[in-house]
């Protein structure tokens, strides 16, 4: 039986435990003590924390680990990449790993390979950064270079504003510097591909759910991504360009894009697979597991290359939303009506007797509803009549 180590054991791994028991390999899970759904799926559990990467290189060799895998987050990727090379394991190298979990060594690569990206600067201290933006045009975003999921991350318009949002940035994050690059205004999207043995196996361009005041905050995917056919061919160049940039192999890709006059930039790109109902919609559109296909990979299995093959894929539409609160409170209870039971998909990540915050951000999302359709259309009907089908009762 094989043994594969996954990093994490959030409700972004949860599916790569399932898939490894499918394939019938045994499991273990590397993670710090907590209530975290993935231990439930795990044959054993070894507590360790996943940034730790001789913490974890000792615990894939005690197993005897066949792979390592990790999904949906940016923290463990550089471990994983250690220990696969340490240990001669089929994965993403420690250095792609930390190139593309950082984001100023990341734009560095995306400059020099002619990526088309935003114009950045790298900068130590607010009373610095007016200077070192002389030659940037406002309005400006600041960036940690080290976290994701929007924290840390602060728009500016004019140079008054621009001392005071570094300072806030450099407070939050865990490095001596961040980078502040030109805010790009147009329509994010996402991309996700898979690298086997140098070779990209497709590049998958999907839309983006949007909420907020501004648009900001991601709550959502569907596929296809309807745009003009010049696009997604400019999507699928830059995609190409920036994963031979950060030297990615052997891994699932994430990335955002932005589409501003009919170009296509790349914001960030990650040798991990997305989170957010991402793996949900490509397997479904694939016709073929995409947790699945990460596990086989590291372990060197390829019979899934057949099932991806161009005339296997069914390509069908669907449409993913995050279930989410418009205002805070202990949850009362969850009011699932007959609509959304038979139109969708639902899994909740929170549950009665739980605080739940006001949505502002991915992490405060109740849960998820995926749908598939004839059309783009149908799926995203009955995602949205699956959503008013939902109540959450707030004490």
């Amino acid at each position: 039986m094989k043994t594969v180590l996954v990093l994490g054991a959030g409700r972004g791994q949860v599916a790569l435990y399932k898939a490894a028991r499918e394939i019938g390999a045994r499991t273990v899970a590397i993670s710090i003590p907590g209530d975290y759904p993935g231990f439930e799926h795990a044959d054993e559990i070894e507590y360790v924390d996943i940034l730790d990467k001789e913490g974890v290189l000792k615990a894939a060799e005690k197993h005897g680990a066949d792979a390592v895998v990790t999904a949906c987050v940016d923290f463990p990727v550089p471990t994983l990449g250690y220990v696969c090379e340490k240990l001669g394991l089929k994965g993403i190298s420690y250095e792609a790993a930390v190139v593309s979990t950082n984001k100023l060594l990341m734009k560095k690569a995306f400059e020099e390979a002619g990526v088309r990206t935003a114009r950045f600067v790298q900068c130590s201290s607010g009373a610095d950064a007016a200077a070192a933006c002389s030659h940037l045009n406002y309005p400006l975003i600041v960036k940690p270079v080290d976290l994701a999921g929007s924290r840390g991350i602060h728009i500016v318009e004019t140079e008054s504003e621009l001392e005071k949002a570094v300072g806030l940035t450099m407070e939050e994050t865990a490095k001596d510097y961040c980078i502040i690059e030109e805010y790009i205004d147009g329509y994010e999207f996402s991309a996700t591909s898979f690298v086997l043995d140098g070779e990209i196996l497709f590049v998958l361009s999907t839309g983006d759910v949007r909420y907020g005041e501004n648009d900001e905050i991601p709550a959502g995917h569907y596929l296809p991504f309807e745009a003009d056919p010049e696009v997604l061919e400019d999507s699928d160049r830059q995609m190409r360009l920036g994963i031979k940039a950060l030297g990615l192999d052997n891994c699932a890709v994430n990335a955002d894009l932005m589409l501003k006059d009919g170009k296509v930039y790349i914001l960030e790109m990650t040798g991990r697979l997305g989170a957010n109902c991402i793996p949900e919609l490509t397997s479904i559109y694939m016709g073929y597991d995409i947790d699945r296909m990460i596990v086989e990979a590291a372990l060197g299995e390829t019979g899934f290359l057949e099932d991806i093959s161009e005339d296997k894929v069914p390509r069908t539409p669907c449409f993913a939303r995050m279930v989410l609160s418009e205002k805070s409170g202990v949850l009362k209870d969850i009011l699932v009506g007959k609509t959304a039971e038979e139109q969708a998909d639902i899994l909740f990540f929170s549950k009665p007797g739980d605080e739940i915050r006001k949505f502002s951000c991915t992490n405060d999302c109740v849960g998820q509803i995926v749908t598939s359709g004839s059309t783009l259309e149908e799926a995203k009907k009955k995602a949205a009549d699956a959503a008013a089908d939902i109540v959450l009762e707030l004490e």
